[in-house]
């Protein structure tokens, strides 16, 4: 790779709905520096609005160009969970611009960075998946077309997702309270880790805020215990990741699985596969290399070229 002049650092951030993922990145020939890694909070567009997503963003970059000075930061490169909108932006990314003096700054959709991090530039018919707290299809089809379905939030959208695993618990446990389905596992659970139950699960989950999401894991563990409610809604959520693919049917794609779900919790990444081979044979399921952090390097790297 041919490195730019005066070579210094890129920040290159992930942002998802529950974290945000950053690499201090030098560019040099001597390949001394080292990457520096750093977790920050989510920036989501849709949940947080505009002037908190800016107010994150910006502490981002002056707490990472802090460490070796902003003067070293040649650009900056984010994918910005919920930064769906082309005007949005823009917006940010002239205002972290104006905000910290530094000119390269690239705002992009987070599945943008994900797609770039997983295939090269000239692959065609491929995608990813990507399962975290929401869900979305982000694919660069035949023509090179980029096309996303799914992703519309956890109102309206986000079949499969860890939010809608959470919520499917909840479902579950309400029945197992009125005696119309069996659910003593999670509702145990949910008890002991969150102290929910009959008498409070309104006030906490409709007025005092209850995080939906932070359920997720304990349905999967419930699952590897082998409780058949989580494992149906494991399965469930299989089925409903699956409906991404309706579009791409009887294509041969190939589909990077991204996502904390779909790297990190192993049974639905199972079930998915299974599914997908009955359903969906001409699509192959693949490991990413590369976690999408490493899209934005490539992208602030080919900016600066």
């Amino acid at each position: 790779m041919k490195y730019p002049e005066n070579a210094g650092y890129i920040i290159a951030i992930d942002s998802g709905a529950t974290k945000s993922e950053v690499l201090l990145y030098p560019f040099n020939e001597s390949g001394k520096e080292k990457i520096r890694l750093y977790k920050f909070p989510f920036i989501n567009l849709n949940i947080l609005g505009y002037d908190e997503s800016l107010k994150r963003l910006k502490k981002i970059v002056k707490d990472v160009s802090g460490v070796v000075g902003k003067k070293n930061i040649a650009a900056v490169a984010a994918g910005i969970s919920g930064a769906r909108y082309e005007k949005d932006r823009k917006r940010l990314a002239a205002a972290l611009r104006k905000s910290t003096g530094i000119k390269k700054v690239f705002v992009m959709p987070d599945t943008e960075i994900a797609l770039e991090a997983a295939f090269a530039k000239n692959v065609k018919n491929c995608g990813i998946l990507i399962a975290g707290t929401g869900s979305i299809l982000y694919y660069r089809a035949g023509s090179g077309k980029i096309n996303r379905i799914g992703g519309w939030g956890r109102h309206i959208g986000d079949e499969g997702s860890g939010h809608w695993i959470a919520r499917e618990a909840l479902y579950k446990v309400t029945k197992h309270y009125d005696k119309r389905l069996e659910a003593e596992k999670l509702a145990t659970v949910i008890k002991k880790e969150f102290g929910i139950d009959e008498t409070n699960i309104i006030q906490q989950v409709y007025h005092k805020g209850f995080e939906i999401s932070k359920l997720t894991r304990h349905v999967f563990r419930c699952a590897e215990k082998g409780d058949k409610v989580s494992i149906g809604i494991i399965k469930d959520a299989a089925e409903n990741l699956l409906t991404h693919f309706i579009p791409l049917k009887k294509q041969k794609y190939t589909i990077a699985m991204m996502g904390s779900l779909l790297t990190e919790e192993k049974l639905l990444a199972a079930e998915l596969k299974k599914a997908a081979r009955k359903n969906f044979s001409d699509i192959k399921l693949v490991q990413p290399e590369f976690a999408p952090v490493w899209g934005a390097v490539k992208i602030a790297m080919n900016n600066l070229q």
